[in-house]
């Protein structure tokens, strides 16, 4: 049918270009959730190309490696950023449930098909748990309620399979669920402001003695604020706090790369929205603590770099515990002091 033809090349496109365009990110930030999600679309194209080759057994296959994608960008997200949220992963656990019900209708005497559906059906329930924990744990709508109608196709494949219907139905999906991945994929850290008056680039050393007066005279411009401190902060600022204890935007001590990620993805942004990106560390010498020297003074090292290229600072505070050879060596990274 022409129309089943078209619309699958809509579906393909589609499909294509998500997985292009978050596959360039997870790249350019080395980011692992973005790469799960590129390769979860990558998936749902191989799907497509076997439906329409003539190999729609083979092609269900696919959607799992879809679902499960789109459901690792979710759980990375989470463990990253909400790790008190973690135990709604065993809501995964309802992933089979789909076996039990069509056993149910068989038994009460509906007609079944059967060798297909059976893995769409576990598909379309883990995307279900994956929008309720989307939700639960982002409060983003936009995100949970664009992975419905897919899941919903997914469930009822064993009777949308190979229909008109359920052809439409499942490309319209996946073009809202689209949209919105790339809307909320491209949502980010920096929460937008007036530029920073800062003359110096690169990273920046401040005695601890003096950080108040720094943060007292940014208070208006958009911040990134690693710390150990509590306490309310303005509006603009984004605040991730080291902490050994999980909750809401904390970040363990040891946790390095996913706080270069986390500083890079703030200063690209900051950069695209033609603005400069500024990072505060308060929390050097928790680092250390918990961390090689070595791999802490790696870690400024390539923090350093990321904010020059991308026209940034990031002032980061020495305490006193700091010892002195750890102090020279930081100091030949910086490119200025306050």
């Amino acid at each position: 049918m022409p129309q089943v033809v078209e619309i699958e090349s809509v579906m393909l496109a589609v499909s294509l270009v998500t997985f292009g365009y978050l596959f360039a990110r997870a790249l350019r930030e080395r980011s692992p959730a973005l790469l799960s999600a590129s390769f979860g679309w990558a998936f749902l194209s191989f799907h497509v190309f076997l439906r329409v080759s003539g190999y729609p057994s083979l092609a269900e296959a696919f959607l799992y490696f879809f679902a499960l994608g789109v459901s690792l960008y979710v759980v990375i997200l989470v463990r990253e950023m909400y790790p008190s949220k973690t135990a709604l992963f065993a809501l995964y656990l309802l992933t089979p449930v789909s076996h039990v019900v069509y056993r149910l209708m068989e038994v009460m005497g509906y007609p079944i098909p059967k060798g297909v559906g059976g893995i769409a059906s576990d598909s379309g329930v883990m995307l279900l748990v994956t929008a309720y924990i989307a939700y639960r744990t982002f409060k983003r709508p936009l995100l949970s309620l664009s992975v419905v109608p897919v899941a919903v196709v997914f469930l009822a494949y064993k009777a949308l399979r190979g229909t008109l219907i359920g052809f439409g139905l499942m490309t319209l999906g996946a073009l809202v669920f689209s949209i919105a991945t790339i809307r909320v994929t491209s949502s980010g850290l920096f929460k937008g402001g007036s530029v920073p008056d800062v003359e110096v680039t690169g990273l920046v050393l401040v005695e601890s003695r003096k950080l108040k007066s720094i943060l007292d005279k940014y208070s208006e411009s958009p911040i990134l604020l690693i710390t150990r401190s509590e306490g309310s902060f303005p509006g603009g600022w984004s605040v991730f706090r080291v902490s050994t204890v999980p909750f809401e935007n904390s970040i363990s001590p040891t946790a390095l790369e996913r706080l270069r990620h986390i500083i890079v993805q703030y200063l690209v942004e900051a950069k695209k929205s033609g603005s400069r990106g500024l990072v505060v560390i308060d929390c050097l010498d928790f680092l250390l603590l918990y961390n090689d020297r070595l791999a802490v003074l790696k870690f400024l090292g390539d923090v350093r770099d990321h904010a020059i290229v991308n026209d940034g600072v990031v002032f980061v505070a020495l305490g006193e515990s700091i010892d002195e050879h750890t102090r020279r060596l930081i100091e030949k990274l910086s490119d200025g002091r306050v």
